[in-house]
Formats: structure tokens, C-alpha cells, sequence
């Protein structure tokens, strides 16, 4: 394994949930590191019903020939849009889905520049063949990755990395001009 290498870690109970997966990711792989992106009925037969069913529909979008799937809410996920993104506007090369263990695999992928296009649709992405992610290594810091009911997540920085939010590049400034100046005062 490249040490420089991105990567989702995620737990499967099934052994079928994880060749999915794999299947689904070469091709994604493969389209996106190619330059090769495919057409909705490429995506629609390469994907399996269970996991088509984690996703919305447009009204005019062509439809999986599956009983229901999931219903328009905050948290549900376009089809295509992850598609899309997946395969064309992800600033990243996909590099290989591995199996670390017997119930656990990581997907390694390699960010060419940041914002690359965010962690959520490879999360979602994951999550859609009923494997749980449990970590991701965005390149900026390694998350925990928390799962809720309703389809949201939550992460957790687990590296103690700062964050750069404006308040701690504040704080980092202040604490730069009190090494620069010698002064141990709080400044900000």
C-alpha cells in the first residue's frame, strides 16, 4: 500500500455485499481513471437492486426495474448524481478495494488536489452495498465515521489534527506572533 493513498475503511457481514462492491468499484475505476465515463443503463445493470433501492429517481430519469426505492429526503441521494460525480467530477484516482480481513475491506483512492469533491459520496457509495464505514483518511486528517438511522453520518477527527476553522487559524496567528515577538501574553 502506497502510504500517500486516501482511503474508507468499512465493516460487511456478507461476502456478497463485498464482491459487489468490488465488482462495482472496478468499473468505476475503470471508467473514471480511463477517462471512459459510461451511460445511465451501464450504471443501472452494474449496480445490484439492493443497493439501486438506497437511492432517489428523477421523475424523468430511467428507473431501476426494482419494486421501490428510497424516498426523497434530506439525506437520500440522487442516483446520477453520485454517478456523476463518481465517475467525472471526483478530483481523485481510484486505486484498489481491498479485503484487510474477513469482515473488513478498504477502498484506496488518491486525492489529485483538494477540495477533491468531498468524502459524502464515497461514503455513500460504500454504505449503498450494506457495508458500514467505519474510518476515512481524506488526506487531511483519519475520521471516524458514525452511521445514524435515518441515513446521515457524523465524523470525528481522530489524528487530533487542528482544524482550520477561522477561530483556530486565529488562534494559530496569535500564537505565531507570540513566538515571533517573544510575548507570552494572550494576545487573541
Amino acid at each position: 500500500m502506497n502510504d500517500s493513498n486516501c482511503y474508507i475503511e468499512f465493516d460487511f457481514t456478507e461476502e456478497k455485499n463485498f464482491s459487489d462492491l468490488l465488482s462495482v468499484f472496478e468499473k468505476v475505476k475503470a471508467a473514471k481513471n480511463n477517462d471512459q465515463p459510461q451511460d445511465d443503463s451501464y450504471w443501472l445493470n452494474s449496480f445490484p437492486d439492493y443497493s439501486l433501492k438506497n437511492f432517489i429517481f428523477s421523475e424523468t430519469d430511467k428507473k431501476p426495474d426494482v419494486e421501490t426505492t428510497k424516498e426523497e429526503d434530506e439525506f437520500a441521494w440522487h442516483f446520477y448524481s453520485l454517478i456523476e460525480l463518481l465517475q467525472t467530477n471526483y478530483d481523485i484516482e481510484y486505486k484498489e478495494c481491498i479485503k484487510l480481513n474477513t469482515n473488513k475491506g478498504r477502498l484506496e483512492y488518491y486525492p489529485w488536489g483538494y477540495p477533491y469533491g468531498g468524502m459524502e459520496g464515497l461514503i455513500t457509495f460504500v454504505k449503498s452495498f450494506n457495508c458500514r464505514p467505519t474510518f476515512i483518511d481524506d488526506g487531511t486528517g483519519i475520521y471516524n465515521i458514525e452511521i445514524f438511522e435515518n441515513g446521515d453520518f457524523m465524523v470525528t477527527d481522530v489524528t487530533n489534527r487542528e482544524s482550520y476553522t477561522k477561530q483556530k487559524k486565529e488562534s494559530l496567528w496569535s500564537k505565531l506572533l507570540q513566538k515571533i515577538t517573544g510575548d507570552n501574553r494572550n494576545i487573541g
